[in-house]
Parts: structure tokens; C-alpha cells; sequence
């Protein structure tokens, strides 16, 4: 998220839960070039950095910090898409995966997308804002530490 201080969040991550592995959710739609996508990287729910999922799609798995989601927005509905830029997308995928809606800040976690051929690594909505227990710097833009992490999640992504 633009988070504040992004290195503390992974130290405490790494210091709570040991090896640290991105996820690439089940819910994630297969990979096209030729085609749009939203997507997120989660760090913790309800503040755990390890959690149940009660809700939406992934409701009665098991998640964990670095549970990355990445839909395909291409065949999504015009109210959706209505709102590209304005953080909506994001929202959807949230509401989507863990049914949770756009008021509830519970989730803390960063948006990205990839459009026209290109990751991208803006949202208003999860970027710019704070999140429980995570404080945003106040960028639309993912810090620099978690550009890095999320181009390497986006490859191995390609790859599922």
C-alpha cells in the first residue's frame, strides 16, 4: 500500500509466521497478455497474518500474508468497470474473493493491475488509504519494496 514503513510490516510477517511464500489464489483467473487484469497483494486480515476466510469465493480456505488475487476485469460488469480509476475494480476483487465490502477497512493489502500489456502499480482505494492496523503514506502507488515483490508474484503468476 504505499505502506509507511512496508519493511517493519514483512519484518513482523516474517517474524510471526517464518518462511514467507506469495500465494497465488485458486481464484485468480488464468493469464492472457491480451487481456486486463486487477489484482491485490494481501498482508493481513482482521490485523492476523493468518486467517479463515468466511466469505465470498474463498469462503472456508485458509489465507496468509502474501495471498495474491488477480482477476481478469474483461468480462466484468459496466457498473464495475464504470469507476476504472476511481479504486472500484479493486473493490470488486475484495468483495469478490472475501466478500468483505468497501467501507471495511480489514483488509490490509495492495492493488495493482495489468493494462494494455502493463503492470501497473496504482489504486486509489488500497494504496492511498489506511487499513487496520497499517498506515498508508498516502500514494496511490505501491512503495518501491512492494513493486518488487509484486512484479515477482505477477511472474510467477503468468506461470499458474
Amino acid at each position: 500500500m504505499g505502506k509507511k514503513n512496508f519493511k517493519n510490516l514483512y519484518k513482523r510477517i516474517k517474524s510471526e509466521l517464518g518462511d514467507i511464500t506469495c500465494k497465488i489464489s485458486y481464484f485468480s483467473d488464468n493469464f492472457d497478455e491480451n487481456k486486463n487484469y486487477a489484482g491485490m497483494i494481501v498482508y493481513a486480515v482482521n490485523g492476523n497474518f493468518a486467517w479463515n476466510n468466511t466469505g465470498g469465493k474463498a469462503s472456508g480456505y485458509k489465507g496468509r500474508s502474501f495471498y495474491v488475487v488477480i482477476q481478469c476485469t474483461n468480462n466484468w460488469p459496466s457498473d464495475v468497470l464504470k469507476d476504472v480509476g476511481n479504486g472500484q475494480v479493486h473493490h470488486h476483487v475484495i468483495k469478490s474473493t472475501f466478500g468483505f465490502d468497501y467501507n471495511q477497512d480489514i483488509v490490509c493489502c495492495g492493488g495493482f493491475s495489468y493494462h494494455n500489456k502493463q503492470l501497473k502499480f496504482s489504486s486509489l482505494w488500497l494504496n492511498g488509504r489506511s487499513q487496520e492496523g497499517w498506515e498508508s503514506d498516502g500514494s496511490k502507488y505501491l512503495s518501491r519494496p512492494e513493486q518488487i515483490l509484486v512484479e515477482h508474484c505477477f511472474e510467477e503468476y503468468k506461470k499458474f
